[in-house]
């Protein structure tokens, strides 16, 4: 609560530059992707994509809406009710702007599905949905599925839980892998940077595609031990030896004091230095990235 206080009462040395910055992640028609059948992923904003694998569907941490008095500065790209059949919703964990009560009950009243989340969630979201499977895993725990050449590990994150007044890390939090015998895509969640990067590198030694966010870093006295900034994200890519880096988690809400277009150009900058160790790929809202295409 002082930490929070102390950000309430100081002042954003970027305030000036942030007002002025007027971009926003480009949007695009969707449509093609989700009506085909190529395995790849679609950033929908924020930490929401829609990912194919093997005819397998996912969808990660779904906001469709503005989360509390917070709107979005993105449209979503496709009307809830356009989106193909989900066969899993994977949950991080449970911040509102990850965990949001409205899209998944829109979700389930048009489609059944599965969730896959961390320990200690149902309590949380089974009332939202009725007659839903949730399957809860804790860290370096693989969920059980059908699909006989689908593996899926909850895995750590450098986060924490808070959702009401006395329920500080009563939940459990984490990150996701994503394993075909033909692509293996990490879902970074919300995490600050620490070594599960490398543990998890030991693990799983050949990663195609990393999901990491880079946005909501400003001010590093707040936002350090919650979310990496991209210099940070492109070392846990690093770390994780991934092949393909796409980022997330940023141009869809205004959560921190950091200008909008600043982690784009920040990556950019990084990239052109020679600092990431693969391909950086940043897609637009909407934007289908084929697994095919490394």
């Amino acid at each position: 609560m002082l930490v929070a206080l102390k950000w309430m009462l100081s002042k954003n040395p970027q305030r000036e530059e942030k007002k002025k910055d007027t971009w926003l992640p480009p949007v695009t028609d969707p449509a093609a992707f989700l009506q085909g059948n190529e395995d790849g992923l679609m950033w929908l904003g924020h930490a929401t994509f829609f990912i194919r694998l093997g005819g397998t569907t996912f969808l990660t941490d779904p906001v469709f809406y503005g989360v509390s008095y917070l709107k979005r500065k993105v449209p979503l790209p496709v009307p809830p009710e356009q989106l193909p059949k989900i066969d899993y919703v994977l949950l991080s964990h449970g911040h509102m702007d990850h965990c949001d009560k409205k899209s998944l009950q829109t979700l389930r009243q048009l489609q059944q599905f599965a969730v896959l989340t961390s320990l200690k969630m149902k309590t949380l979201i089974e009332p939202w949905l009725p007659e839903t499977e949730i399957m809860e895993a804790g860290w370096y725990q693989e969920y059980v599925l059908p699909q006989p050449q689908l593996n899926v590990y909850f895995l750590p994150s450098f986060h924490w839980y808070k959702r009401g007044l006395a329920d500080n890390n009563k939940i459990l939090w984490g990150s996701f892998l994503l394993q075909t015998p033909e692509q293996t895509l990490y879902f970074g969640a919300d995490s600050g940077y620490d070594q599960h990067f490398k543990e998890i590198a030991q693990l799983f030694p050949s990663i195609d595609t990393c999901l990491l966010g880079v946005g909501a870093y400003s001010p590093a006295f707040i936002m350090k031990p919650s979310h990496t900034n991209p210099a940070e994200a492109v070392q846990a890519f690093n770390d994780l030896g991934g092949k393909t880096l796409i980022p997330m988690h940023y141009g869809t809400f205004d959560l921190s004091d950091e200008p909008i277009s600043e982690p784009v150009q920040w990556l950019q900058q990084l990239e052109k230095k020679g600092e990431i160790a693969g391909q950086l790929k940043i897609t637009g809202i909407g934007e289908a990235h084929l697994f095919n295409s490394h």
